[in-house]
């Protein structure tokens, strides 16, 4: 999809082009609020939004073929395995666009220079950005890694030094392994902090914001496995005390129908 031209724009020169990857379950109020929200935040560029739908049920696959600037692709999840990076893999490679910004159907920007932070700042040797996680995973000695809620590439490094599955086992998180392909290559990394949102509804740590994007997290997870969230989280993340206030948050915040 191109960005509409306006009079405005005649003088303005575009940014990079992005290419927005997505996968989703059955979280049709994040996933629409996403593609909402980017095209708010996305500026002056071409743009392209795939979104990779795993089998919802919950209108979110009606809404996406309705939206023009919406690839949408189903691959319908098989196995006990969640496939969340494979999926996104996929999607990546089949990408028009050089830029490649990787999202979890619960994030969403919220700052109009999150592309300037991140994806318009890759160049040869900064291959990757996005905000930090610390994570103590065995299979990680680094520590830490840029979270793939939000990381930005390049689309010849998907595969490659980009590698979103779970390629080490339970022992790094989905994308972790990038991070961990990009420092062992000497290759630079854009990280922002990530930090506790100003939206709060129980937990001490999330929501959280980082590098201009709003990440809810557990929203895939809550619908795939809630019991697994509710013990990893010491009953703190629950439908009631955490994503029903947070939904009702976010619709206050953007005075949202839906």
């Amino acid at each position: 999809m191109s960005t509409r031209l306006n009079p405005r724009n005649w003088f303005r020169k575009k940014k990079r082009a992005v290419s927005f990857v997505v996968v989703t379950f059955d979280t049709y109020f994040f996933t629409r609020l996403l593609v909402e929200k980017i095209r708010e935040f996305v500026g002056f560029r071409d743009y392209e939004i795939i979104v990779v739908d795993r089998g919802s049920s919950d209108g979110t696959v009606e809404w996406m073929q309705r939206q023009k600037d919406v690839r949408l692709l189903i691959q319908p999840q098989t196995g006990h395995a969640h496939g969340h990076g494979e999926a996104a893999q996929k999607a990546a490679k089949q990408a028009t666009h050089p830029i490649i910004v990787l999202m979890d159907s619960d994030a969403h920007p919220v700052h109009p220079q999150w592309l300037e932070w991140t994806a318009d700042r890759l160049d040869d040797h900064h291959r990757l950005a996005g905000p930090v996680f610390h994570g103590n995973h065995s299979g990680n000695p680094y520590g830490w890694y840029i979270h793939p809620h939000f990381l930005s590439f390049w689309k010849k490094d998907a595969g490659k030094l980009v590698v979103l599955g779970k390629k080490r086992g339970e022992t790094t998180d989905t994308g972790e392994e990038a991070t961990i392909r990009m420092l062992d290559a000497g290759k630079g990394l854009i990280t922002h902090p990530l930090e506790p949102s100003d939206i709060r509804v129980g937990h001490p740590d999330f929501p959280t914001v980082g590098a201009g994007v709003f990440h809810a997290w557990y929203g895939t997870r809550m619908v795939k496995d809630a019991n697994a969230v509710d013990s990893e989280t010491s009953g703190i993340v629950t439908g009631d005390a955490y994503q029903t206030p947070l939904l009702a948050a976010l619709r206050s915040r953007y005075r949202l129908k839906y």
